[in-house]
């Protein structure tokens, strides 16, 4: 085939497929949807990869099973036991608590929930084992765990609940309770978890589907997390309508921050506890398409691979760093008692020195913060002198607290604040990108992205977010070369390595997305893992 008819047929193929399967292909992913797709050409006896491409587009419907072909090849499932751990804590000791009280106060022992974009099943039987452990009158209750997928071939490995060591990766050791140990190595799921889950295949380009697929009417639960990393904005919004819709109202849906588009969440509410990230359903959902939706905490960007959220706590170099010694703030000694012919005048008694006091005020607002209480912590920054780094610290937690909260243009001039108070800080650098952004001045937020590389040069972050800025502004050269410095940073670091800056995704998925952007050959599975282990059951 020649390669102009291939590139105007890899478009439409591309249309194609966003259009059915949700799943975006830009032209720098091309070849690689190409070279996905060629074993399908094969297997249909067509000689080369252009006739088959074509043979899909103009048929009318689409040959049966051909969809799932397609998305057992375009769709990759990297998923393990307990993937990130932070999302299940919260569950597990905040969520589920609350809601297993309010069933029992109602009289209703009922659960729904569902995990949607399953893959090879690990996501809801975790979600499973954790309500064995957790209801310890679970056969009194009616649980409706119902797990989906587009990928016909993961379903079936779900079903079968076979897993290989693979699978375990990070698991903690009371997890091998529910399996057996098989001759072979690999381990089965007891059949008591694995019939507490049902399995359905569902598109979630679909949402219209939803109800009718999963059986469910309204949920109290959703798991739909590194689903729309590969859906277009548009069909992201789609499909968070129909998740919205499926919520009961009070309900949670877990996603990921770096693959939603904040200033589009009418509806929900952001809840930050330790790190971990839901969406509360709060009303009704905001007009789409149409008038853009008010702004919904936390602020982040908008393209599917960048979405970053503002960090859950402060970066590296700020609440991590070493604080100084708390000091006591007690009541001092009382001074020693001498005749009252010999006394001189007794010097005051020492108290917490401003340096001491400012630290003890800035451990309480980061505490809060990571409840949650955004607003507290703000509160409680806001006597801390602003000076120095120190005062530099207090400014950006506060900016944090108030992005989240929806008001960025107080956020923003914190933010300007603490990088006058420290103009070497990339972190703040880049919290200001990240608030800008929303405000949508990406002019500004490029600026600010370039100040965290000129002070940083090995800021991943920066790297990512200028990428997708300049990839929407229509500079792809500009856009690959961020990009590309990013994958470099990527590789040097162990494939499986979780990064908590990137919502817990482990280095090699984000490479693989990257690579993805880039249009590179191996970005399938992730760099150093074999097909057997990458893909078979991640």
């Amino acid at each position: 085939m020649t390669r102009p008819a291939a590139g105007e047929t890899l478009k439409l193929f591309a249309s194609f497929v966003s259009r059915t399967l949700g799943l975006l292909f830009g032209p720098e992913r091309f070849e690689e949807l190409e070279r996905r797709v060629a074993p399908l050409a094969q297997e249909a006896g067509f000689p080369a990869c252009e006739p088959y491409l074509l043979w899909l587009l103009t048929a009318r419907p689409t040959p049966p099973g051909e969809l799932e072909k397609l998305a057992g090849v375009l769709t990759i499932g990297e998923t393990y036991f307990l993937r990130d751990p932070k999302s299940f804590r919260l569950f597990e000791e905040r969520l589920l608590p609350e809601l297993v009280a309010a069933r029992r106060r109602e009289g209703r022992l009922r659960l729904t929930i569902w995990s949607a974009g399953c893959s090879s099943g690990e996501e809801p039987y975790t979600i499973a084992i954790l309500l064995t452990r957790l209801i310890p009158d679970l056969p009194a209750w009616e649980i409706r765990l119902v797990a989906s997928d587009l990928n016909e071939h993961a379903l079936a490995r779900a079903r079968a609940g076979i897993y290989t060591p693979w699978s375990f990766r990070n698991a903690p050791p009371w997890l091998s309770e529910y399996f057996t140990r098989l001759p072979d190595g690999r381990f089965e799921l007891s059949p008591r978890v694995r019939s507490m889950v049902r399995f359905c295949r569902l598109n979630l380009a679909e949402p219209s589907s939803f109800r009718k697929g999963t059986g469910i009417d309204q949920a109290d639960l959703i798991f739909c997390r590194n689903v729309m990393l590969y859906f277009s904005p548009s069909q992201a919004l789609r499909t968070q309508a129909g998740l919205h819709d499926l919520l009961r109202e009070g309900g949670w849906l877990f996603v990921a921050p770096t693959e939603v588009d904040h200033r589009n969440l009418g509806g929900f509410r952001c809840l930050h506890v330790a790190g971990s990230f839901v969406l509360e359903k709060s009303g009704p959902l905001a007009p789409f398409p149409g008038k853009e939706a008010p702004l919904l905490p936390p602020p982040g960007p908008t393209e599917r691979t960048r979405r970053l959220r503002l960090p859950s706590r402060p970066e590296p170099g700020q609440a991590s760093s070493p604080a100084p010694p708390k000091r006591e703030l007690g009541a001092p000694p009382a001074p020693p008692q001498v005749p009252p012919a010999a006394a001189a005048p007794a010097p005051a008694p020492p108290g917490p020195s401003p340096e001491g006091e400012g630290e003890a005020r800035y451990r309480e607002a980061l505490d809060l913060y990571r409840e949650g209480r955004y607003l507290e912590a703000a509160e409680r920054c806001r006597p801390i002198p602003r000076e120095g780094e120190p005062g530099a610290r207090a400014l950006a937690l506060s900016a944090r607290a108030l992005a989240n909260l929806g008001h960025c243009e107080e956020a923003a001039e914190l933010c300007r604040q603490a990088i006058d108070c420290d103009r070497l800080s990339a972190a703040n650098h880049y919290l200001l990108s990240l608030i800008l952004e929303q405000q949508g001045d990406d002019a500004a937020a490029a600026r600010a992205l370039r100040n965290a590389l000129f002070i940083d040069h090995d800021h991943l972050m920066a790297y990512l977010a200028l990428g997708n800025l300049k990839r929407r502004g229509g500079e792809p050269e500009e856009s690959r070369r961020c990009f590309a410095n990013a994958l470099r940073l990527l590789e040097r670091r162990l494939p499986h390595e979780v990064l908590p800056e990137a919502e817990g995704l482990t280095a090699g998925r984000l490479a693989e997305i990257v690579r993805g952007l880039l249009g590179e050959r191996g970005a399938g599975r992730e760099k150093g893992s074999s097909p057997a282990r990458g893909g078979a059951e991640g």
